[in-house]
């Protein structure tokens, strides 16, 4: 508690300081970065034109912002991309920009103008290291598609089906949504992962897993109902849930919890604090255990230099033959990433897990450089290279390469 009341006091004056900068949101890496690029969707505003300061000074009609909802049909972020997001992905993110005239006119449409809404995503790996028993090791990590019905301007269904590692096919987030309306609020209500932190594309951060609140695991989606809305400089979002996957008849206790973020940023900073809940994880008639976990997370942006950090601290209540135990640890996330030209991010990252002796757990650190590189339109090539250490003095050394194509 001592190190989150530390890391509040010593933030909240810069945060003080980002009021006299201009309103925008972000989270995380590309929204921040697109702060950079308002050429996207801008041409060079006319302050003199009447029309142009009713049509932008209009707050509460306001799209642009930074955050996730501007560019994903998804209000928390991730998975299908609207016109905007495909715009700027393939305007603004790749190296070259060049799309035949045919496929960016049916894109479009399906993006932008249509009543249905199609998307995908598929990343497949190679990875050569320690962590793995074949060498090297090639598997498709993603294979989604993402449809999005928008019935009318405030109802909209989504779903999102795919691959798990297996090769099986699988349904994660579906929801109903109604949005569209003033300060860009919204009620999202089906199946999804909480809001909480950073929503990272890389499964694999300990602040995504060690919450177990990471796309790749099934026990990270969970069936509730989902508010939010972005009030002038601030952005909240709530959610209220329970797991779906206790089968009926069964002895288990039904998982059931809630989750909240909420924070406000500017063009050169990010901040939001979260909070987690959830009785009865992995419970059942015998023993449970109850989750809460609490952090701060955000972004530090100066031209093409952007630094992601979170600090997470969990706490887990173990019930077992009539006695409670308690098990705490730290969490933390740091990556500094530098836009070297249009299409190529470099970064650095530095990971965290520290949980206290009762867990019977490592202490956990890791370490990556690696670069993002987006060659064409609807493709990146992610490289890493990562050493992961654990007490005592084990580590593991890792290079993988990430195909992704995405529309």
């Amino acid at each position: 508690m001592k190190k989150i009341a530390s890391a509040v006091l010593f933030i909240l004056p810069l945060l003080f300081i980002a009021t006299a900068w201009d309103e925008a949101y972000a989270t995380p890496l590309l929204a921040m970065q697109s702060a950079a690029r308002c050429d996207t969707c801008h041409e060079e505003p006319n302050r003199s034109d009447p029309k142009w300061v009713e049509e932008n000074y209009k707050l509460s009609e306001r799209k642009c912002r930074l955050t996730c909802n501007v560019c994903h049909a998804n209000p928390s972020g991730g998975m299908l991309r609207n016109g905007t997001g495909y715009y700027y992905g393939t305007k603004s993110l790749s190296l070259t920009t060049d799309i035949p005239d045919d496929v960016e006119r049916y894109i479009e449409a399906i993006k932008e103008h249509g009543f249905l809404t199609i998307g995908a995503d598929f990343r497949f790996m190679a990875i050569r290291g320690d962590s793995t028993d074949v060498d090297p090791l090639y598997f498709p990590m993603q294979a989604d598609i993402y449809l999005n019905a928008r019935v009318q301007k405030h109802v909209a269904l989504f779903t999102q089906f795919g691959l798990e590692r297996a090769g099986n096919s699988t349904v994660r987030e579906v929801f109903g949504l109604v949005d569209n309306f003033p300060y860009s609020a919204y009620v999202k209500f089906g199946r999804f992962i909480p809001p909480y932190g950073l929503r990272l594309d890389d499964h694999t951060a300990f602040i995504r897993t060690k919450l177990e609140l990471s796309q790749a695991q099934p026990d990270a989606y969970f069936s509730g109902i989902e508010a939010g809305g972005e009030p002038m400089l601030f952005f909240a979002r709530a959610s209220h849930f329970n797991s779906d996957t206790t089968p009926a008849g069964s002895t288990s206790l039904t998982p059931t919890g809630y989750s909240a973020t909420a924070g406000w940023a500017g063009r050169w900073l990010n901040l939001s604090l979260s909070y987690l809940g959830i009785n009865d994880l992995d419970g059942s008639s015998l023993g449970s255990t109850e989750r809460s976990a609490y952090g701060v997370a955000g972004a530090l942006r100066y031209k093409a230099l952007t630094y992601l950090f979170e600090f997470d601290r969990k706490s887990d209540d173990v019930t077992s033959g009539g006695s409670v135990s308690n098990e705490e640890a730290d969490i933390t996330f740091n990556e500094l990433n530098w836009r070297a030209v249009q299409g190529v991010n470099l970064k650095a990252r530095y990971e965290t897990y520290s949980p206290d002796a009762s867990t019977g757990e490592a202490d956990l650190k890791r370490y990556a450089a690696g670069v993002d590189f987006y060659p064409y339109p609807f493709t990146e090539i992610n490289a890493q290279y990562r050493i992961t250490e654990s007490d005592p003095g084990e580590s593991s050394n890792d290079f993988f390469v990430i195909g992704h194509i995405w529309f």
